[in-house]
């Protein structure tokens, strides 16, 4: 009889550890599939969208191709090849490239021509944010060329999220500010910044400690959105 409950008792076990991994397996195909739809959408939306963008940095005087944030950080669009000379007149001495690479329009080579460091971090567009590893390397890097006096760009495709996520990192992480102080700061600097819950989680993991479900955050306009109805 005891054998027989021993049994049964690790039967359970085995049906309810099989279970969990059946559950983690489907989250993962789903997370892939999500992944992949996402993909598959920014690349068709990549060019329409940039040349709406483009049009609209010809007619809005306020619709700026880049911003200065800080001293030594610009925060902005992807670059063309006839930017680098601009950028380099600008004091620019590294560029971080958060674009996925269909979306880079300018080759490493072509910086290292003009003096500029090239950091690559491909991040996916809209819904996703870089690794805690690639936040720290491109925050230490803007970090490194503030040091010497250099100006690092910081650009994904339209300058609203991906790379807004590296700047408030940095803003986070070297000048101290809280996330949604160094939110309000930046969008007093470039308003049409936007950030995806998954960004806001990739800034929760820079500050140790900070808790996102803790907090209203803005992630929008002038809306407070309470991050903990994205499940933080």
């Amino acid at each position: 009889m005891k054998i027989e409950e021993l049994d049964d008792s690790t039967k359970s076990i085995v049906e309810s550890k099989s279970s969990s991994d059946k559950e983690r397996r489907l989250i993962e195909v789903r997370g892939d599939a999500k992944r992949a739809l996402v993909g598959a959408g920014a690349r068709i939306l990549f060019y329409p969208t940039l040349l709406y963008n483009v049009f609209r940095n010809k007619i809005q005087a306020e619709f700026r191709w880049w911003d200065q944030i800080d001293q030594f950080l610009l925060l902005g669009a992807v670059p063309f090849p006839k930017d680098v000379p601009r950028l380099k007149q600008l004091g620019v001495g590294g560029v971080i490239t958060l674009n996925e690479p269909y979306e880079t329009l300018v080759p490493t080579s072509l910086y290292y021509a003009h003096g500029i460091d090239h950091l690559e971090i491909p991040t996916r567009d809209y819904l996703f944010a870089p690794s805690f590893v690639d936040i720290n390397r491109a925050v230490n890097f803007i970090h490194r060329n503030a040091s010497i006096g250099q100006t690092t760009y910081v650009h994904c495709k339209a300058g609203r999220g991906r790379s807004t996520t590296i700047v408030l990192c940095y803003l986070v992480e070297y000048k101290h500010m809280s996330p949604a102080a160094a939110l309000e700061y930046v969008r007093s600097r470039r308003p049409r910044v936007l950030l995806a819950p998954s960004q806001w989680q990739g800034l929760k993991t820079i500050q140790g400690g900070f808790k996102v479900s803790q907090l209203d955050v803005p992630l929008s306009g002038s809306a407070r959105i309470s991050a903990a109805a994205y499940g933080f």
